[in-house]
């Protein structure tokens, strides 16, 4: 074993013992997390120069913040409104909040604004902490320019709250204790024990980019709290367009990416596109050199991995660079092709599961391509015990679970099992997640039906959404595919479309098959959703908000005329053509940038980004989402 590492592990050993011989509170949490002053906690950049931020001058950050909150509205026990995307002004306030005597709410920003002032209301919340003033009640505390305070007596509070994901738009929040987060800290230990690679440092250094959402319970524990607490570093990259995220990435040598599955595919979908659009050649030496590196990996995990990254650096060099060493996937199914794709190249993806409402609580850690493509969650860590019950569904409990909730206002004290609605099998002692017990439907031969399982057979590029659900009632539901596509999207596609829908159901075997498909102009997800509740699409079909039409009654409409040569139009295809790596002429008025021209969600960030330096306006104040020319001309127009 390399020096470093075992350094690195003996680190791991003697915060681990730090925290079980503590009273596992914030307090200590915080006092350990800031025991050494010199480690480099975060790295910064203005896209010129990288600047370091070591842990003791952040302590001084949160100290000095927390006097001045002291003064400004004294240690109230209640809880303050912590409203920021992801920066070093988030850690301040997030501890300046528990050491002043109050307790942070972290304000999900992907909610609808309507659900998270309810939340606010429902926490009797009375103050607001970011960078920006938004439309949430209550009066606004600019962390930036806070007034200097006198010291004070740190009076710690010791419990947090975050919400769910809103796909169902029920007020659920989640209460945690120091204990909780402890547990939950302590649970990396033996991770990095396990599986070497977690720990491996590129010159000296474990850096993780910060681009899960720390609102959010998989930014929260599994990049924050997982690193910082052994002196790792957190890397912000100053946006999250496409292009600053891989810049940051290689200019600061980021070793660890955790993102959810939607990143994952879209830059699989990238990279094969422009692998495609190679000559023969060049695709068959791709081909034969992923199959060499999976090959060896199964043989032997850190020499195939060593060659994938000598091999394939021409992939790596345009995406994270060639320091990425370990990487996770959470939140949703993420395909095998994706997993084998990145493993392949030398980023190991492993999948991993957890929820707002238990914490973190296994992730996949064995190393070879054979095993990860399994698609496995793994095994729950050392907090955490699961069960199946009759139903095949994931029972949880351990000392790291949530043990206090509010749904819709109620409380609710979790003591023992949670049911999680998650159907998983068990194989060798791993865990697979096939679909949600919730969604379940009744096939004609009496079997429960995965709507998962289906939804994953279909790729329909023509589609802004689409979901398959059980619609009727007992033996008359049936398995139903509705459809969300753009209202001018021409006849030649959309008959094209339906007919690829109606191949690949006939490939399924009969008890899986749809009977009833419909189309939609209506949205079916919660406007900041990445993915589509089906309880959310229920309550919209059941309040009339989701109209469907059958596919063989769907009626052509023809797009407003639109010149996409006037000044606007023609500025913004002249923006939008070497970001999406197609031809200007490739860009139509109702033209879809990413199911159409196969951009990847960074590709789409990094356009809003650069529109918004040619158009003065700002897009992250909009609840919409902007996919053809004729969205985002439309929208340029109404702003100014």
């Amino acid at each position: 074993m390399k020096k470093y590492l075992r350094d690195y592990l003996k680190l791991v050993k003697t915060n681990i013992n730090a925290l079980n011989n503590s009273d596992k509170t914030f307090k200590s949490v915080y006092e350990i997390m800031f025991g050494n002053p010199a480690a480099i906690a975060a790295e910064t950049s203005d896209g010129f120069r990288i600047r370091e931020h070591t842990y003791g001058e952040v302590k001084d950050m949160i100290e000095r913040a927390s006097e001045s909150l002291y003064a400004r509205i004294g240690a109230t026990r209640g809880y303050v409104a912590l409203d920021m995307d992801n920066c070093l002004e988030w850690i301040v306030a997030f501890w300046a909040i528990l050491r002043s005597g109050n307790k942070p709410y972290l304000v999900n920003r992907r909610h609808p604004l309507n659900m998270s002032k309810g939340l606010i209301e429902t926490l009797g919340i009375k103050y607001i902490i970011g960078k920006k003033e938004t439309a949430l009640p209550g009066e606004f505390i600019d962390i930036t320019a806070l007034p200097e305070g006198s010291s004070f007596e740190d009076c710690f509070e010791n419990e947090i709250a975050l919400s769910t994901s809103a796909t169902t738009l029920k007020q659920v929040v989640c209460f945690y204790t120091g204990n909780e987060i402890s547990e939950q800290v302590l649970n990396a230990g033996p991770m990095f024990k396990e599986n070497m690679a977690i720990a491996v440092h590129v010159n000296g250094r474990l850096k993780q980019i910060c681009f899960l959402p720390f609102y959010h319970v998989f930014g929260l524990i599994a990049v924050y709290f997982w690193h910082a607490f052994y002196w790792n570093t957190m890397v912000f990259p100053k946006d999250m367009s496409g292009e600053t995220l891989m810049k940051t990435c290689r200019a600061h040598e980021v070793t660890h990416v955790f993102a959810v599955p939607l990143l994952w595919h879209t830059i699989e979908k990238q990279v094969m596109r422009e692998i495609n659009n190679k000559d023969e050649k060049t695709r068959q030496r791709f081909e034969k050199g992923t199959a060499l590196c999976l090959k060896v990996q199964n043989f032997s995990p850190a020499l195939g991995n060593w060659l994938s990254r000598k091999l394939m650096t021409e992939v790596t060099d345009k995406l994270f660079g060639p320091t990425v060493r370990y990487c996770i996937s959470g939140g949703s199914y993420i395909k095998e092709s994706t997993l084998q794709l990145f493993s392949a190249i030398g980023y190991p993806l492993h999948n991993g599961y957890g929820m707002s409402e238990v914490g973190i609580t296994s992730t996949e850690l064995r190393n070879k391509p054979s095993e990860l493509m399994q698609n496995s969650v793994g095994r729950p860590f050392a907090s955490i015990e699961y069960k199946i019950d009759e139903d095949g569904v994931l029972l949880v409990k351990g000392n790291s679970t949530c043990k206090r909730m509010l749904i819709n206002g109620v409380e609710k004290i979790n003591e023992g099992w949670y049911n999680t609605g998650d159907i998983v099998d068990c194989i060798d002692g791993y865990y697979y997640i096939r679909g949600r017990k919730g969604d379940s439907v009744i096939g004609e031969n009496g079997e429960n039906i995965n709507p998962d399982t289906i939804e994953q057979a279909f790729d329909i590029p023509e589609a802004m959404m689409y979901s398959v659900i059980g619609m009727g009632e007992g033996t008359d539901e049936k398995l139903t595919m509705i459809v969300r596509i753009n209202p001018y999207l021409n006849g030649a596609k959309l008959s094209g479309m339906i007919a690829n829908i109606y191949k690949t159901n006939q490939t399924l075997p009969l008890p899986m098959q749809i009977r009833d498909f419909y189309i939609t102009y209506d949205p079916i997800a919660s406007e900041t959703a990445i993915k589509v509740g089906r309880q959310y699409l229920k309550n919209a079909l059941a309040d009339g908000r989701v109209k469907l039409t059958p596919f063989n009654e769907v009626k052509f409409t023809e797009a407003a005329e639109f010149d996409v040569n006037s000044p606007l139009a023609d500025k913004v295809r002249t923006i939008a053509a070497p970001i999406l790596g197609v031809e200007k002429e490739d860009i139509g008025p109702d033209t879809h940038v990413m199911h159409e021209l196969g951009a990847s969600s960074l590709q789409y960030f990094t356009l809003l980004t650069e529109l918004s330096k040619e158009f003065p306006i700002d897009y992250s104040d909009s609840n919409n989402y902007f996919y053809t020319l004729r969205d985002f001309c439309e929208y340029i127009e109404r702003q100014i």
